[in-house]
């Protein structure tokens, strides 16, 4: 960038501002000297390789935000706030090449110690907040942390900035659980607690909590499928787990015309508890009847890992939603064809899930579904062979080394989460490193030939393999379970397939899919 096309943007920064202060807003945030965003790369040594008085000392580094600050307050008054998005730490090892949580690495962004001294200087220019996180795109999975990241990551670096600051601190990053939130601004981690993709969850999650009303909190899954995955693929934001938002005035409840209908849906996973919860708000009578003991469907063995433990909470904030609109629920109960061709519903809706593949390597007795191991209904035993490098087989394979066993991770692809989409790259990119960093065994390009109960014999590259294996867990996909829906299509005249029973996918569309049928009955 030539200096003259430097002032053009700190003009444009101006103009911006200015433009806001005339809408009415009362302040505005710079995004900015964070996550390796134009400003943040010239505030990086490892980027910013200029002689001119943009580069080389750490005040000429950031001299750009400087007069962006400078600026604002010249168009609109040195009395607007002007908060600056700023990320303490770069969590860069090389280029294009991030840092995962507890990693030893030499830091070739900017370290803590020169993000203290920026801070400093930033706050000397002007700007009255600061926002903090840690993160550029070489390590994009701290900056927009998926669920691989324990909650609230920022927090010690949110308190860093504090003790070397006088003005006000925000900390975001997996903040919504509201606990650690109000304890991080009680023991003086941060001032104001910033929430984003919780927000797209459930925007009325600052009202809920002021009435108290946790419960009915709808929880943000930090698998970024609806907000920065689709954002990366220049799609729509929107939110996986609310298929309304951002899209409101569009999928707006349809009011019922006529008299309401008599609903019943088959089927208590996500797909299911989604188009039971829209019939209920929009005022029509639902019965809902899942098989198993629990609603949950594929979001109960999904969220056991310790670190998919948001899974969960969606599924007891659906139990609550069921409740709360008093949709009537039955378990343990196999729908039959006879028994929905017995009643006269108006409208039958089929959300039978789907069932994991299998295929037979020669010892039955210790081949298990990744299902059955994610629910404990097995003991893997210490040497584990998990058959599929998909986003389940990798899940499972570091749960399982978190639980302390040995794991082999077989794919027959040249790389693990090959099929797997959308996944935001924040979170695919993540996951690619952290199961190397688990010390899982990895196998790509290998297929699994044979097993006796005590070993596994696989085909790799480099010849035949034989991995010591107490068991072997398929994660090779699921299949589409919709028998029940076969037999009842010709013979029922209002009739519905939603969810993995019509296509298996990811959460984001078993739930869209349910909210869009739910909506137009």
């Amino acid at each position: 960038m030539t200096v003259e096309e430097i002032h053009h943007i700190v003009k444009q920064f101006g103009n911006g501002a200015y433009n806001a202060k005339r809408a009415g807003f009362d302040g505005i945030q710079i995004h900015a000297v964070h996550e390796g965003y134009l400003l943040d790369q010239f505030a990086i040594s490892l980027f910013n390789h200029r002689t001119d008085e943009y580069g080389g000392s750490l005040e000429n580094r950031l001299r750009f935000a400087k007069e962006i600050v400078e600026e604002i307050h010249q168009r609109c008054g040195e009395d607007f706030p002007v908060t600056l998005r700023f990320s303490l730490k770069s969590f860069i090892k090389d280029l294009r090449d991030g840092a995962l949580p507890g990693e030893e690495f030499a830091e070739k962004g900017r370290d803590i110690e020169e993000g203290i001294a920026a801070a400093k200087m930033l706050v000397s220019y002007g700007y009255c907040a600061l926002d903090v996180d840690v993160g550029t795109y070489d390590a994009w999975w701290w900056n927009h942390p998926p669920m691989y990241i324990e909650k609230g990551p920022y927090r010690p670096y949110a308190k860093i900035v504090k003790e070397n600051v006088d003005v006000p601190v925000f900390c975001a990053g997996r903040m919504d659980n509201p606990d650690m939130a109000l304890a991080a601004i009680e023991d003086g981690t941060c001032d104001i607690i910033s929430l984003g993709r919780p927000l797209l969850a459930d925007p009325d999650y600052v009202n809920k909590l002021r009435r108290g009303d946790i419960q009915d909190i709808r929880p943000c899954l930090s698998c970024q499928e609806g907000c920065m995955g689709r954002i990366q693929e220049y799609s729509a934001l929107n939110c996986a787990v609310n298929p309304q938002a951002c899209r409101e005035r569009y999928t707006a409840y349809r009011p019922v015309i006529g008299a309401p209908k008599n609903v019943l849906i088959v089927g208590g996973g996500v797909a299911g508890l989604e188009a039971a919860r829209v019939l209920a708000i929009r005022g029509h009578h639902v019965s809902l009847v899942e098989a198993t003991d629990r609603l949950g469907g594929n979001l109960i063995p999904g969220g056991a890992p310790s670190f998919k433990e948001d899974d969960h909470l969606l599924v007891k904030w659906y139990e609550y939603q069921m409740k709360k609109l008093k949709v009537d629920v039955t378990l343990n109960k196999k729908v039959t064809r006879e028994e929905v061709l017995a009643h006269n519903y108006d409208s039958v809706i089929i959300a039978t899930g789907s069932t994991p593949k299998r295929f037979s390597l020669g010892h039955d007795e210790t081949t298990y579904s990744a299902e059955d191991v994610l629910n404990k209904k097995v003991d893997p035993g210490q040497n584990v062979a998990v058959i599929g490098g998909g986003l389940v087989g990798c899940e499972l394979a570091i749960a399982l080394k978190d639980e302390g066993r040995n794991v082999a991770l077989v794919e027959a692809l040249d790389k693990i989460l090959a099929l797997n989409g959308p996944l935001c790259a924040a979170n695919k990119e993540m996951l690619e490193r952290l199961v190397p960093y688990k010390d899982v065994q990895m196998y790509t390009s290998s297929q699994a030939k044979a097993y006796d109960g005590k070993t596994l014999t696989i085909t790799t590259p480099d010849g035949e393999k034989q991995l010591p294996a107490d068991s072997v867990v398929l994660a090779i996909g699921y299949k589409e379970e919709a028998s029940l829906y076969e037999s009842l299509q010709f013979d029922v005249s209002d009739i519905h397939l939603l969810g993995d029973a019509r296509k298996v996918s990811n959460i984001m569309y078993a739930i869209w899919d349910a909210f869009e049928v739910a909506n137009s009955l």
